[in-house]
Formats: structure tokens, sequence, C-alpha cells
């Protein structure tokens, strides 16, 4: 058995899971310290700790949703970025609730103390502006969350980020308004702590718009252009700089110039002693289109390596199992050449694609060793092979064992991931055997 050199990884992974967890719930809870609670009543005493839950610990969040979804920084503690995105957006849900939290409580507190409504006093007094401050700030972020949530996928990835990239301006108001009228953060300790947490969300800020203009970001020059299928194009790069090292089945995030939008793709080939790579491109939208027609000599910009696909599953030496749909085939190009150190491995590649002329990498896969590759079509009426779709009543037609006992590789259109992920978890594969690969932005 040849040892990938990933000894320990699941461990290594989780660890690094859990110590991130600990230090947002942490932080996050800190400033909570500082709040005096010496209030007349067991009421106003509950009205003003959740209203200042909502806000000391929502803006705590905020600045780490902010990081976490940043690639450039959370990728270099967290290699499985894609399970860093969903703690992003699972934060974003929680920042819905406590943001909601706090003109909620500040209000029912100054209301039963004071007798007044901060959200519609009278006159022309500073305090006043602030709160309306605070009141577009909530509005802003009330929409970033709830577009992200329910209508991301329907409004496109442009529109969406429009609107996403508005939460940085409310975020800056967020700190002010707290500076000018949060009797927490001017009567206590915790100002310092607001402080700091300022000073990171500057520098997140500034660094983040250095890299939109090309600071910071790994430039590469293409070195060869190669057509591997109908509307599929291979794209070979050269570092200009320092190379990038993909581990297996990683992918990278790749964009044409600077103004164009950055979209992951899979490192489909590599060569370790000089850092060329390639990617395998399908034109399925305006952008993948114009990557079609890029030219040698081109100069492109990487961000990544990112993910853990493939690492965990192979070191738990278990028969292997991928299955592929269309150009998702590129996430395991590089795995072929690893396999072929393992004679004595089971493993199969499931390809389904709808017609023959489809199929990406065909004479690779030809060629490939120490693989038993299944083909199966589902627009091919006269195709002698399987044809329909990949189900687990086909998996088990060429599987030597019980779906149990294998380690399972799913890359393919999210539809076709999700309905094979849901058969195999009905059939007793437990999650941990199951791997995916979802691109997001």
């Amino acid at each position: 058995m040849r040892n990938f050199g990933w000894s320990k990884l699941k461990i290594i992974f989780a660890a690094q899971k859990t110590l991130l967890l600990a230090v947002i719930t942490i932080s996050t809870l800190f400033p909570l310290v500082f709040v005096k609670l010496q209030e007349p009543t067991f009421t106003l005493v509950i009205f003003k700790l959740l209203a200042k839950a909502g806000s000391l610990c929502g803006a705590t969040l905020l600045v780490w949703q902010f990081l976490l979804g940043f690639r450039d920084v959370a990728g270099k503690f967290i290699r499985d970025f894609l399970w860093v995105l969903e703690i992003h957006k699972k934060i974003g849900q929680y920042i819905l609730l406590l943001i909601v939290m706090h003109p909620v409580f500040i209000t029912l507190y100054y209301i039963e103390k004071e007798k007044i409504n901060p959200l519609i006093l009278q006159g022309q007094s500073p305090f006043k502006w602030w709160v309306l401050a605070g009141e577009i700030a909530f509005a802003v972020f009330l929409i970033v969350v709830l577009t992200s949530i329910f209508w991301r996928q329907k409004m496109g990835r442009t529109k969406w980020y429009t609107v996403h990239i508005t939460s940085y301006f409310a975020l800056a108001i967020v700190i002010v308004h707290a500076f000018a009228i949060g009797t927490t953060i001017n009567k206590t300790r915790a100002f310092y702590y607001w402080i700091i947490l300022t000073i990171i969300a500057a520098g997140f800020l500034l660094y983040r718009l250095l890299c939109g203009v090309g600071f910071f970001v790994k430039k590469h020059r293409v070195v060869s252009v190669e057509k591997v299928g109908p509307d599929v194009t291979r794209i070979s790069c050269q570092p200009l700089g320092r190379k990038i090292v993909p581990h297996l089945g990683q992918f990278i995030y790749f964009r044409r110039g600077l103004k164009d939008s950055m979209r992951p793709f899979t490192v489909s080939h590599y060569q370790p002693q000089t850092g060329e790579f390639s990617i395998t491109v399908k034109s399925a939208g305006r952008t993948t289109q114009n990557l079609q027609w890029i030219k040698p000599d081109e100069i492109v910009y990487i961000d990544g390596p990112y993910g853990i696909f493939s690492q965990t599953a192979l070191e738990s030496h278990r028969p292997i199992v991928m299955i592929a749909g269309g150009i998702g085939i590129t996430a395991f190009t590089r795995l072929f050449e690893e396999l072929a150190y393992e004679p004595d491995m089971e493993i199969h590649l499931f390809y389904g694609n709808q017609k023959k002329h489809e199929i990406v990498y065909k004479q690779e896969l030809e060629n490939v060793e120490n693989v038993n590759v299944i083909h199966v079509l589902s627009d091919e009426p006269q195709y002698s092979g399987e044809t329909g779709f990949i189900t687990t009543d086909l998996l088990r037609k060429y599987l030597k064992k019980s779906l149990v006992n294998y380690e399972f590789l799913i890359c393919g259109p999210p539809a076709m991931t999700e309905k094979l992920e849901s058969a195999l978890l009905s059939e007793n594969v437990p999650d941990t055997q199951i791997h995916h690969e979802l691109f997001d932005y």
C-alpha cells in the first residue's frame, strides 16, 4: 500500500475546526463580561443583557463573518475551505437573530426605564441621528442576510455580490455608532476591545481592497490551451512567482483579468517540479464561455489551493468508488496517477454523461490503470453499455462488497451529487465515507 502522506489528516482537520469554533465562540461572548447589569428590576436586567448581546456579540460575529468569507485569510489556516464557507453562512443566520435582538430589547429597555422610545425621538439631538445611523445599518444587514439565505441563487452572483458588499459600509456604521452612543463601550474597558475589533476590521478591509486591485495575488502565465471535448478547454499555466502546491483533489479560484469574476476549478494536472498546472473548463455561462477564448502568454490570477476532497478518503485504505458527472471528471484526473501505485486495491469509476461525444478525457480514461471505468450515458439509445443514470442499483451491479465497505467520491452537477448522497445514506453508508465537492463563491 503506497503511503499518500496524509496520516492523521482527519484528526488534524477536526482539531483545526474545533479550535476555530472555540475561538469564535469565546471571542463572541467575551464582551458580555463588561456589561454592568445593576438595574432596579429583573425585567430591566433581561432587556439590557439581550440588547447588549445583540450589539456586542453581533458586531463580533460580523467581523468573524467577513474574515471567514475572505478566502485568502481563512484558507491559510483551514484547508477545508468549503467547510469554512458553511460556517460563514451559519454565522449569518445567527447575526440575523442578534441584529433583530438589539433594537427590540434596547427599545423595551428605554421604554421600561426612561419612558421614551429611542427609535422615534423628536428634535435634532446627536443621539437621534446616531440612532438613525444604527437603523440604516440594521436595514442593510437585514437585506444582506435575507438575500443570502433565500434569494442568492435566483439573483445570480453579480447582483448578489453587489448587495453583499454593502455590508462593509454597514459594519463601519455599527462600529462608529457604538463609539458614539454605546454606554458599555464608552464607560468600561470594553472600549479597548472595540478598538481592537475596529483595527481588525479596518485591516481586513484594506487588505481585501489591495487584493482587489492586484496586490498579493498569484500571477501565472498561460502556456497552452487545448480543446479536450465539446466546449471543454484545458488551460495550462506556469507561475510568475511562488508556485502553488495543490494536493490531490484540491481546487483553485481562477480569473482571466483583475476585473473578471473569480471562479473555482479543480486542478486537473500538476507538475511539482515546475509548478505548472492545468484546469479544465466547460462553457456553461458567460465567465466560462469567455475562458474558452483565452490565449497563450496571457497573465491570469490564481487564489488557492483549497479543499480536502479526496485526501481523507484515501487515508482510510478502503476500496474506492469515484462517481463523476460531466466536467466533474476533473476532480479525479490527478487521482488516477496515484492509484496506478495501488494494484491490489479495488477501485471503480462511474462516469455519467448525456452522449458519448461529451466524454471528457476519453483517451486518458481508456489508458488508466487499476481502475474499473464504467461509462453511463443518459441520452444515447444505441449505446451498448450502461444507460440512464448512476444509481445505487447500478453500483451494486459492479461492486464486489456491500456499499458500506467503500469510500465514495462524488463530483458532478449539484442535483446528481445530492441525489446520490441521499441514496447512499439511505443504504446505511456512513456520511464519513461519502465525500463530495460542491463549489461555491
